[in-house]
């Protein structure tokens, strides 16, 4: 973990005093797994030669064509939580990197359609594939109990992280 950050990442349990040495070591399991993750990405980034934006946002495109919607611009502006302009950059550099292709709406003209050019699905698919089928084996080597009991824990950390408790929008009902 860099100089600086905010996290316990040395295992003395700085934040969590008095915390129970097994909550501790789960936390620690959430901070390992964020950490591998983050390499992950860097990992992805490097091999399509694109960064953490263009990622998301060739993320959202694949979805939004997998799902039968049409990707444009302005949705992937509000996706992205950025300006139009921003978006209409990122996409100029996707279509650049070969990655994306721009196309007029056929009934409203001013719409511009996104999609990917052939081949990207290939590419991202041998760049994450291996680790995608691992950690679909992973999980499903866990009882469906078990399964249940991380997707709520994962799901319960993810609104902490996000503040909604703070707001009073992450509580069980």
């Amino acid at each position: 973990m860099p100089e600086g950050t905010t996290e316990s990442s040395n295992g003395d349990g700085y934040w969590y005093d008095r915390a129970d040495p097994t909550v501790l070591a789960v936390l620690e399991a959430v901070r390992r797994h964020r950490e591998a993750e983050a390499v992950m990405r860097r990992r992805a980034r490097d091999d399509m030669d694109m960064g953490d934006t263009d990622l998301a946002a060739l993320r959202w495109i694949i979805r939004e064509e997998r799902a039968g919607r049409d990707a444009t611009s302005a949705a992937l502006a509000r996706e992205l939580a950025i300006t139009t302009a921003a978006a209409t950059k990122l996409v100029g550099r996707l279509v650049a990197s070969g990655y994306l292709e721009r196309a007029r709406h056929p009934s409203d003209r001013r719409i511009v359609l996104l999609s990917t050019r052939p081949g990207v699905h290939e590419r991202i698919r041998r760049t994450m594939g291996p680790m995608h089928e691992q950690m679909l084996q992973l999980a499903a080597s866990l009882a469906p109990a078990e399964r249940a009991t991380v997707v709520d824990f994962l799901d319960r950390l993810s609104r902490v992280v996000a503040g909604d408790h703070a707001r009073g929008r992450g509580r069980r009902g």
